[in-house]
């Protein structure tokens, strides 16, 4: 479960993430921050809006496009006009998935982040309270991180 400190800085990806089309299920499971937490936060942060408003501006780039490309087949000779507003249409779609993909990138990496942060506070803890413990993280350390790395893709 996320901490407090981790909430902070995972408000923001939970919002991406529920306006990209995420459930508040899925992002429990991906942030592991309660669909409580999650439901304060998209009701305090408007995300149904957002959510809305980015959905609705998508689609409509969509019925534009294709739009353009039912003028571009019904006359083949004019599809010069069109051109420049297709172009501009795709590279809107284009530049707002490649946003996405790296919005999802970005989450993977502050979720491995979280994870090494993690291993740095329980060496931390044990080093004061639990040298087995220590011990422990010390002769299993790569085996630690390689299972941190499948589990959050770090």
């Amino acid at each position: 479960m996320a901490t407090k400190g981790d909430n902070v800085r995972l408000e923001p990806v939970a919002r991406q993430m529920f306006v990209d089309g995420r459930t508040l299920v899925e992002i429990e499971s991906v942030l592991e921050v309660s669909r409580q937490t999650l439901a304060v936060w998209r009701d305090r942060g408007d995300w149904l809006s957002a959510k809305a408003a980015k959905d609705n501006y998508e689609a409509q780039l969509v019925q534009v496009r294709d739009q353009i490309m039912e003028r571009i087949t019904e006359a083949p000779l004019q599809a010069a006009t069109y051109l420049d507003s297709l172009s501009k249409i795709e590279a809107i779609l284009a530049k707002r998935e490649r946003n996405a993909r790296e919005a999802a990138d970005a989450m993977t990496r502050q979720k491995g982040e979280m994870f090494l942060q993690f291993i740095k506070d329980l060496i931390e803890y044990s080093a004061k309270h639990d040298p087995v413990m220590t011990d422990y993280i010390q002769g299993n350390f790569d085996d630690i991180i390689q299972w941190g790395r499948g589990k959050y893709a770090a």
